[in-house]
């Protein structure tokens, strides 16, 4: 075909991006006198051999050039430490991070065929329930939603998860502003590959929505996020090399904060040969010194990366440069290997995991099986002597296509700031809200549950504050004011409440909230413990900036991880042809 029906076919979507360079590529060489890239004759590259890998040619003397002057920012030699404040995570066998970390510590290898209702037979790592999504939670419309790559969707759902995580809804996530005022300064970065999804619903005879650029793109668009959005592709090493650039953009002001994610799913049975494997999963970033004076928990410390191809150990010298350890051992390295037995042959998913391993050895202290250490084990001190000197990991690897990508993290050995337990018997107020009644409840039962179960639960000032502060304030709301943990478990688990329901307009039905003399008074109504009142103006659909009344420095002081909003998913799949 010629030129100009290539051109047609890509325009209409027939043909992508790469098919059409690769057709378009002869007629180009030709043009230019050029043999194609790999040929025997034509122009001299990089390294004086002809195209990229070639050789022979005619030589061409080379002009003067100047030096290059970046524009912008440059970087200074030393990274500054960034930390991971928030993260979520869906892997094989584990649909959450807490039951991700059973698996890991107890050496699980995830295999296994295909779940139900996936076509073939090929045994790999796979994720369950792909195909379902909860697109009232999101204010999406569920016939939209049905058409869009289900990498998207999932990616989203984590997103909000490491959002939540970190305490980083509502007010706490307009406040990351850039430095024009624009709120919501947050950068998406996020690894995944080109997908198969198309061809899904190529087969269905429908058009699939967006393209791979939505993964990124997609999540922004519906969280309102206002910072650099992009998609990464280096294979195995696209998370690590979507971390070096989510770095890059805080140091230069890009952006505020940075959520780095990553997801790989097998759809179609071409894509999938035995061994494979799937999982999506977030981390929420904040440099370290905004972290602790919003108070955010700090899960680990990034403190370096790098990214380079095909050098040998170029990159992982350069990440260590960064982070201020060239000579120094780096301490604990996560490889490949590593992440294989819950992930397998993952592509995307390989660097996932392994960052996730990274970060959640860190924080618990604990070795995890790995090659050459066949089980976990106690993490001992890098220094008995001196408690101060961090754990330290360095997790990268090196992509299909050569690009070797490699993050240097450590543990945030500081003490968390005190919480200000109120003696028992105090009152707290506590907040649950969701898009629909039904959410409101299933969230409610979740923190219940988990409140019940006890483990690693922390005290109930700090759930009720974390509550109020990290999470956004939706149209349907329940509040109680409590004066134990028992209490409030069985209110809770029952759900049983009126909920209010402010959909249709009923928020703040006297105005309140443009009054400016508000905020005063919310302000002294905390000040004076009125709790019942500050729960029915929130009930009635008054904004109160909790965050705000309640801002305290040091790590843990206003957030602290609590389970998710409970999702209401459903199957939402291409229509049957």
């Amino acid at each position: 075909m010629d030129e100009r029906e290539i051109l047609t076919r890509f325009k209409d979507g027939t043909l992508d991006r790469r098919q059409a360079v690769a057709l378009l590529a002869p007629a180009v060489d030709a043009a230019n006198g050029i043999d194609g890239i790999n040929g025997s004759h034509g122009i001299h590259g990089v390294n004086g051999v002809n195209g990229v890998n070639g050789s022979g040619g005619v030589a061409v003397a080379a002009a003067p050039v100047a030096p290059y002057e970046p524009a912008g920012r440059e970087l200074p030699v030393r990274a500054a430490p960034v930390a991971v404040v928030g993260m979520s995570g869906r892997y094989p066998g584990a649909p959450d991070l807490a039951a991700f970390w059973h698996l890991l510590r107890d050496g699980r290898d995830t295999a296994a065929a295909p779940p139900p209702g996936r076509p073939g037979g090929e045994p790999g790592h796979y994720l369950e329930q792909v195909g379902e999504f909860d697109a009232e939670f999101f204010g999406l419309d569920p016939e939209e939603a049905a058409l869009t790559d289900p990498r998207e969707r999932l990616l989203l759902e984590t997103a909000w998860e490491a959002f939540e995580d970190g305490g980083c809804t509502g007010s706490r996530l307009d406040a990351l502003r850039a430095p024009d005022g624009t709120p919501r300064n947050v950068g998406v970065f996020v690894g995944a590959g080109a997908g198969d999804w198309p061809l899904l619903a190529a087969e269905a005879g429908t058009a699939s929505r967006g393209g791979p650029w939505d993964i990124a793109n997609g999540v922004s668009r519906v969280l309102g996020l206002t910072g650099p959005s992009q998609c990464v592709d280096t294979a195995e090493a696209s998370v690590p090399t979507a971390l070096h650039l989510a770095l890059a953009s805080l140091e230069r002001g890009e952006c505020t904060a940075a959520l780095v994610g990553g997801v790989h799913l097998l759809l179609h049975p071409w894509s999938r040969r035995p061994g494979v494997g799937e999982a999506v999963g977030a981390l929420l970033l904040k440099p370290l010194d905004r972290a602790l004076a919003d108070g955010d928990t700090v899960h680990a410390v990034v403190r370096g990366s790098a990214a380079a191809h095909a050098r040998g150990g170029a990159a992982l010298a350069a990440a260590l440069e960064r982070a201020g350890l060239a000579e120094q051992e780096p301490g604990l390295r996560e490889t490949a290997p590593c992440a294989r037995p819950s992930v397998g042959e993952g592509g995307p998913a390989t660097g996932l995991a392994l960052l996730t391993r990274a970060v959640l050895q860190l924080r618990h202290g604990v070795l995890l099986p790995a090659p050459g250490r066949e089980s976990a084990e106690p993490w001992s001190r890098p220094d008995p002597s001196d408690p101060s000197v961090p754990r330290r990991v360095v997790a990268g690897l090196r992509g299909a296509g050569g690009v070797d990508a490699q993050v240097v993290l450590e543990e945030y050995a500081a003490r968390p700031a005190p919480v200000r337990e109120r003696p028992a018997g105090h009152a707290e107020l506590v907040l649950v809200s969701g898009p629909t009644p039904e959410h409101v409840r299933a969230t409610a039962r979740r923190l219940g549950e988990w409140l019940r179960a006890g483990h690693e639960v922390p005290g109930l000032a700090a759930v009720a504050r974390g509550l109020r502060t990290g999470r956004a304030a939706m149209d349907c709301r329940l509040a109680y004011v409590v004066h134990g943990a028992e209490e409030l478990v069985r209110l809770l688990v029952e759900a049983d409440a009126p909920c209010a329901d402010l959909r249709g307009g009923r928020r703040d039905p006297m105005r309140l909230g443009e009054a400016p003399e508000s905020a005063d008074y919310l302000a002294a109504l905390w000040r004076g413990g009125r709790l019942g009142q500050l729960r029915d103006l929130w009930l009635a659909g008054v904004d109160v900036d909790w965050a705000a009344l309640e801002a305290a420095p040091g790590a843990a002081a206003v957030s602290v991880p609590i389970p998710p909003s409970a999702l209401l998913r459903t199957a939402l799949w291409l229509p049957a042809r």
